[in-house]
């Protein structure tokens, strides 16, 4: 590749990345993404959580299905997230559009503002459905390197990791609200404490 390509390539990258800044910036992408993201890490780091629990006290240790069940799990959920919020932001922003060009008596579809609209809906679906499949797919990490660390360790280092999350979670609304951090802390550890509880539950009853 000569230079003069190479040099055309990273103008057209440049350009490409400051009009996605401005698409950004326009539809404010930035806080509906703030309101998907924890919402969707969280039921996806809950969900493995139940699915750990549910097969350690199932008697359920070998770690290659065990992982495969939450990476399923975790991957159905990204892809639930994404098509769910895609669907919902689509509905959301071509109605805003509608109604925008009814007021100006202008077709929007074109303009900045339309591409903003289409970038919008692509980069919320995006950040809902990663965040609904990484929550889960972390916590696959430990379980791995059963055969390393043993059984009891790498089912507590999964416990430990989903616990992790819910913390930084937590600290992630709290800042996002400008609240008391260790309140919203507290509240997501709970509701872990809660998923932790009920899967034990069920296994207790057979279930």
């Amino acid at each position: 590749m000569s230079r003069a390509t190479k040099v055309t390539l990273g103008l057209r990258l440049r350009r490409r990345v400051e009009t996605l800044r401005h698409y950004h910036a326009i539809a404010d992408v930035g806080e509906i993404a703030r309101r998907y993201f924890p919402m969707n890490a969280f039921d996806g780091v809950l969900t493995s959580l139940g699915i750990v629990t549910g097969a350690y006290f199932g008697g359920v240790a070998d770690p290659r299905s065990l992982v495969g069940v939450i990476a399923a799990a975790s991957l159905s959920l990204g892809v639930s997230g994404f098509y769910g919020s895609y669907l919902s932001e689509q509905a959301e922003r071509a109605r805003a559009l509608r109604e925008l060009e009814e007021s100006t008596l202008s077709r929007l579809g074109g303009t900045d503002i339309g591409s903003a609209a289409r970038y919008a809906v692509f980069a919320v679906a995006s950040v809902a459905g990663f965040a609904s499949a990484i929550g889960g797919l972390i916590m696959c990490v430990p379980l791995l390197l059963q055969p390393v660390i043993g059984v009891g360790t790498s089912f507590a280092a999964a416990w430990g990791v989903a616990a992790v999350e819910l913390v930084l979670l937590g600290v992630f609304l709290g800042r996002v609200s400008r609240g008391r951090i260790i309140a919203s802390v507290v509240k997501l550890v709970l509701a872990g404490g809660v998923a932790f509880g009920l899967s034990l539950l069920l296994n207790v009853a057979g279930v």
